[in-house]
């Protein structure tokens, strides 16, 4: 099983992904970054489907978050849609989407008292937007939690629960 968490700065990914690490015992791996989008879009490609291969799999952002943020950020490598649909092909049957979301106001609030060297609060409505464009498009299961209702900890036991094949 591979969970992929995306979704916007400030929205739990991170804390989710290492709750469910120790009670899965999976691992965690970036699967985009700022970092990594400064690669050749070929190096980006076989980065990204080299992490199909794996099992037991935690990915903290993906595909989905390199289609927002090398949007929103000109001059970051973006992964081709050709490129995208192989890599979704690859994960049908073996991988959930779990999409962390709040309102735009709750993130900046968040990004202010937790400060971000990446995202400034002007940038946040965009992002929002674009991933309200690109997580409807996936061909993965896709389950979203909007984390101004449920907190990490409520969010991880649903995700435990999904991925124990009860709640597929």
């Amino acid at each position: 099983m591979i969970i992929i968490l995306e979704g916007c700065d400030c929205c739990y990914k991170s804390t989710v992904a290492k709750q469910l690490s120790k009670k899965l015992d999976y691992k965690i791996l970036r699967g985009s970054s700022f970092e990594l989008a400064k690669r050749s879009q070929d190096s980006l490609y076989d980065y990204c489907f080299g992490l199909t291969e794996h099992d037991n799999l935690i990915i903290d952002r993906y595909i989905y978050s390199n289609l927002v943020y090398a949007t929103k950020f000109p001059g970051n490598t973006k992964l081709s849609d050709e490129q995208i649909n192989k890599i979704e092909l690859k994960l049908l049957d073996k991988a959930k989407l779990i999409y962390l979301y709040a309102r735009p106001d709750a993130i900046k609030e968040r990004i202010l008292s937790r400060g971000d060297e990446q995202v400034n609060t002007k940038d946040v409505e965009p992002i929002v937007k674009l991933y309200d464009e690109v997580i409807p498009k996936s061909k993965l299961h896709t389950y979203s939690f909007d984390t101004e209702i449920y907190d990490s900890y409520e969010i991880v036991e649903d995700i435990l629960y999904l991925v124990s094949g009860e709640g597929s």
